[in-house]
């Protein structure tokens, strides 16, 4: 039986938190839902890693302080180095206004999960 524990992991970032400069659309959730309004969920992350050239999206996450990232633990591998990229909308588009992007320097595992 596998716990779902979360890593926090280290990033340097001064991106903020809290209230989302766009209002989002409540109502819609993700089985059967829509797309987000662009910006609304500014704490929402693309947790990615470089394989083949190019960075991959591994897992989401949130922002939950200045430069803290929440995300489950089975998305980190002691092996991969990861980066976060915040202010997205769509992940295909590498140009996208309002994309920060940030190493992740450090990850957390909790201790007592069992990958």
């Amino acid at each position: 039986h596998r716990q779902a524990l979360m890593s926090p992991l280290w990033c340097h970032t001064a991106y903020g938190c809290g209230q989302p400069a766009v209002p989002p659309q409540l109502g819609a959730r993700v089985v059967g839902g829509e797309d987000a309004v662009a910006h609304s969920w500014p704490w929402q992350v693309s947790l990615q890693y470089y394989s083949y050239g190019s960075w991959r999206h591994n897992c989401g996450g949130t922002l939950i302080a200045p430069q803290w990232v929440l995300t489950a633990a089975h998305c980190i591998s002691d092996s991969i180095n990861y980066r976060v990229v915040l202010g997205m909308q769509d992940l295909s588009e590498e140009d996208e206004p309002g994309r920060v992007t940030v190493g992740v320097e450090k990850t957390i595992v909790h201790e007592k999960w069992n990958s």
